[in-house]
């Protein structure tokens, strides 16, 4: 039974707003190869972070809220962690 899902992903500021815009949309594209439904995405823009990482100081931010099976989602962090554009990630359990 799949359940609810937040995940709030940090882009890279090396791209522009719409190159950020399509690297999500391949984050859409792997929940949904893993037999997920996207709901919904929060697109926040490009922000400052509060301290640096990989040596960046700003990042785009999308929350994308979507519905997963359980077990898939291991598969889903690792599929943010190979993904060198992404500089952070959470997948956090919807009650």
């Amino acid at each position: 039974m799949q359940k609810k899902y937040e995940s709030m992903i940090v882009i890279a500021p090396k791209f522009g707003e719409e190159d950020a815009k399509k690297e999500n949309e391949k984050i859409h594209s792997s929940i949904k190869k893993l037999g997920g439904e996207v709901q919904n995405t929060d697109e926040w823009g490009k922000k400052q972070l509060a301290y640096e990482i990989l040596d960046f100081k700003e990042g785009y931010y999308f929350i994308n809220y979507y519905n997963l099976e359980p077990a898939k989602t291991s598969e889903l962090e690792r599929t943010f962690k190979l993904n060198e554009n992404i500089i952070r990630y959470n997948v956090l359990l919807k009650s």
